[in-house]
């Protein structure tokens, strides 16, 4: 069972919902943002408020961009070389794109999932100097790329590095490449304000300085949806210039003229406005898609196409692969539970799946994470070897427990919830071993905790609240929607509907009146906690139409505006 959490709130809640005409519920939900203060609440809801650092902040952009006009003018070949994930392939886009409206003559190389794997590699600086390139800009990736950087300036190249990965380090302190201009903000000479942007939000700072140099700062607006989607799918905080930069790219989607754009919009059949969870479920899984099954380069072209025909059955042949993949997670997750439960739980699991897709492990990682939560490590064959993709919980640190198991590997890397991994196939029962005997979890660590802004009741809830509640938008990484708690919420009706029957939608009732609600893991969710509290028997009944007002539980919920009829809805988190 989750552990439901929340914290206390000691702010003047009535002095805050008078200065914004809101509620005393909506202010205290502000101030669990950590909004602390009139300005910091100011710029978050009013985002031209919001005074964004200067591109020319940011160590080394001035010279980048100065650098990249010198080549344009000189007319030297430029190749932009990204990343097979959204947030390479937008970066990769904005950079073309951008260069190519300033008349730059500019190329692209993104890197083959299952050939070439993450980042930039000697050979392919071999491959840009034999096609006669003179320039190439790294983006969402080559912080880390000693060698192919070092085999660049050997040839004689320019290498103009933009990423936002951790910068690498020994004893002795960073280690950078020796590239002619980088740009980091994680470096530690680097001063800039807000260090969170990902791959393509610097590619964009980038791009919008050389605009606003060549007195084209309006040229920006159109990349803004781009920069948009990639800070969504690749998880980074949304907050401060992050979420300033998701709002104005949800804004200007509505009006893009990009054709590879509008038509995967419009073959994605969207009845509503497009909002940040859109990008990271919807939108951003059709651009990963080619990349985990087939090739990046298909998403890339997508955006870069200007024939409006052509683009649409790009965008069809992205989504249709998507859907391929979906199909090859969800057999894959359901094979990985069955070994689970044949094997037992342990505190680590590692679940060894050699006929997984190697694209979608890390995918069936985070789904077992989420099912059993606990640490899990997927492995899977990659001809000679094995490959492996974990994803982790708070309080084990990934990155560090591979390092303590080092000797088992091939090579490794990550961060302390996500990491990546080879090894030779005789040494996998030994990391097993290794990673199980290594591991310090406690029962307490392995409870997940859930947090909620504030117990209600559902008379304090109505359309007015909800709309406020959307002022939270975009919302996402450290800036959650608002989730409320309601103990012994009385069932009046449940209705199973869906394509497999597996959604409930719930009347809950209090004081006389009811309230709609929804929970999209039905069976579940409120079945498991209606079963639990009364027996199986009870959800049978209320699931036949029967036993209303007879059962309650408590349940976790956000509050929305349901977008057909317009009133208000319950989607329920968790339920116990």
């Amino acid at each position: 069972m989750k552990l439901w959490v929340t914290k206390g709130c000691g702010a003047d809640l009535q002095q805050i919902a008078d200065r914004y005409h809101i509620s005393l519920i909506f202010a205290e939900v502000l101030v669990k943002r950590g909004l602390y203060n009139w300005k910091d609440m100011d710029e978050y809801l009013f985002d031209d408020m919001m005074q964004l650092p200067a591109a020319s902040e940011m160590y080394g952009l001035i010279c980048a961009a100065e650098l990249i006009w010198q080549k344009i003018n000189e007319k030297k070949k430029i190749q932009v070389v990204g990343d097979y994930d959204v947030d390479g392939v937008m970066s990769a886009f904005i950079l073309c794109r951008g260069l190519e409206r300033l008349g730059a003559d500019v190329s692209s190389r993104i890197p083959h999932r299952q050939k070439d794997g993450y980042g930039i590699r000697t050979y392919m600086v071999e491959d840009a100097f034999a096609g006669g390139v003179d320039t190439i800009i790294t983006c969402d990736n080559g912080i880390s790329a000693m060698d192919a950087v070092k085999k660049a300036k050997e040839l004689g190249l320019t290498v103009i590095l933009t990423d936002h990965h951790e910068v690498p380090r020994s004893d002795v302190g960073e280690e950078l490449p020796p590239a002619d201009v980088i740009v980091d903000p994680k470096q530690e000479r680097d001063n800039y304000p807000f260090r969170e942007l990902c791959g393509a939000g610097i590619a964009f700072k980038l791009i919008s300085y050389l605009y606003e140099k060549n007195s084209h700062k309006e040229w920006a607006e159109e990349l803004l949806p781009f920069a948009a989607m990639a800070t969504v799918c690749d998880v980074v905080p949304l907050v401060g210039e992050n979420r300033s930069i998701v709002k104005r790219g949800l804004e200007k989607i509505k009006t893009t003229d990009n054709p590879g754009l509008r038509a995967l919009i419009e073959q994605s059949q969207f009845q509503k406005e497009i909002t940040a969870r859109d990008f990271g479920f919807r939108l951003g899984p059709c651009v990963n898609a080619p990349g985990r099954l087939q090739d990046a380069t298909l998403g890339f072209s997508l955006f870069m196409e200007k024939n409006e025909e052509k683009a649409r059955k790009k965008a069809e042949n992205l989504i249709e692969l998507n859907v391929e993949r979906k199909e090859i997670t969800r057999v894959a997750v359901e094979e990985a539970i069955q070994y689970i439960e044949q094997q037992g739980l342990s505190k680590v699991l590692v679940v060894y799946m050699p006929s997984c897709h190697e694209s979608v492990a890390g995918i069936v990682a985070g789904r077992l994470r989420e099912k059993y939560y606990r640490p899990v490590y997927l492995v899977t064959d990659s001809g000679d070897h094995l490959k492996g993709s974990g994803r982790s919980i708070p309080g084990y640190h990934m990155q560090q427990e591979l390092l303590a198991c080092r000797e088992y590997l091939t090579e490794f890397g990550g961060h302390s919830m996500a990491a990546g991994f080879s090894l030779p196939k005789d040494n996998l029962d030994s990391l097993r071993e290794a990673l199980l005997s290594h591991c310090s979890l406690s029962e307490n660590d392995l409870t997940e905790k859930v947090y909620y802004d504030k117990e209600v009741s559902l008379a304090d809830l109505d359309v007015a609240l909800a709309e406020q509640l959307g002022w939270l938008e975009p919302t996402g990484e450290k800036n959650p929607s608002a989730v409320f708690a309601k103990r012994d919420a009385e069932i009046f009706s449940v209705r199973m509907c869906g394509k497999d029957m597996s959604t409930a939608q719930i009347r809950f009732r209090e004081n006389g009146k009811q309230y709609q609600a929804v929970n999209f893991r039905g069976e579940d969710g409120v079945g498991k906690a209606v079963a639990k509290r009364y027996g199986q028997s009870a959800w049978d009944e209320l699931k036949s139409g029967a036993g209303g007002g007879k059962y309650k539980i408590d349940i976790l919920f956000s509050c929305e505006i349901n977008d057909k009829y317009g009133s208000l809805q319950l989607r329920i988190i968790d339920c116990q």
